[in-house]
C-alpha cells in the first residue's frame, strides 16, 4: 500500500504504458493479420471461378430445384393446364384449343415385374377429333418433347408417352382400298391416339 501511495501521476502513466503497450501491439498485429486474411478471402472470392461465383451457381441450382418441385406439383394437380400449355407452345401462334381434347387422368393399377410393390398409372388421353387437321411429324415430335421434358415449365416432367398411333393422311382412299402406296408419302399425319401416363406407388390399405 505504501508503494501505491508513493506513486505520482507520471509513474502511474509509465506503469500503465508498460502493461498496455504490449497488449496494444498484440492487438494491432492480430488485426493486421485478420485484415490480410480478409483481403485474401475477398480476392479469392471475386476472382473468376472463385467462391462468390460458385455460390451464385449453387444458388441458381437451388432455385431450379425449388422451381422443379412447384412444377411437378402443378403437373399433378393441374394436368389439363399443363398439357394444354405444352401443346399450344408446340403448335405456335396458329394452334387453337379446339383442335385437341384432354381427358382427366384415369387411374389404372399396374403390377411391377419381380416386385411385390403395387403401383398405379394415371393416364391422360389427348384426343385429336378433327380429321381436317393433318399435322407434320415435326409438330408431333415437338408435342412429345414438350410433354415429356416439361419444356418451358422449369423442370423435368413426370409424364411419359404411353401410346401413340399415327396414320398418314396423303390419300386415305388409297389406304382403305389396300392399294400399293406411293413411293413417298407426304408429311401429313392424323393423330389417332396419344396418351401420357405418370406412375406412383399405391398406398397399402
Amino acid at each position: 500500500m505504501n508503494f501505491l501511495r508513493s506513486l505520482d501521476l507520471y509513474m502511474v502513466v509509465i506503469l500503465l504504458s508498460v502493461v498496455l503497450l504490449p497488449l496494444g501491439g498484440w492487438w494491432i498485429v492480430t488485426n493486421d493479420r485478420e485484415i490480410d486474411l480478409s483481403q485474401k478471402a475477398i480476392r479469392e472470392a471475386t476472382r473468376p471461378g472463385g467462391t462468390l461465383e460458385q455460390i451464385v451457381a449453387l444458388q441458381k441450382k437451388v432455385d431450379v430445384v425449388v422451381q422443379n418441385k412447384l412444377t411437378t406439383s402443378d403437373t399433378i394437380n393441374m394436368p389439363r393446364r399443363y398439357f394444354e400449355g405444352q401443346i399450344l407452345q408446340a403448335g405456335g401462334a396458329n394452334m387453337k384449343t379446339d383442335v385437341f381434347g384432354l381427358s382427366d387422368p384415369k387411374e389404372e393399377p399396374v403390377s411391377l415385374p419381380g416386385s411385390k410393390q403395387r403401383a398405379s398409372d394415371f393416364v391422360v388421353d389427348v384426343t385429336w377429333p378433327r380429321n381436317d387437321f393433318p399435322v407434320k411429324l415435326d409438330f408431333v415430335y415437338a408435342v412429345l418433347f414438350n410433354c415429356e421434358s416439361g419444356a418451358g415449365g422449369g423442370g423435368q416432367s413426370i409424364w411419359k408417352l404411353r401410346d401413340l398411333q399415327l396414320v398418314n393422311a396423303t390419300d386415305e382412299g388409297l389406304l382403305r382400298s389396300y392399294k400399293t402406296p406411293p413411293p413417298e408419302l407426304a408429311d401429313k399425319w392424323t393423330i389417332r391416339e396419344m396418351k401420357f401416363a405418370r406412375r406412383e406407388p399405391r398406398k397399402a390399405n
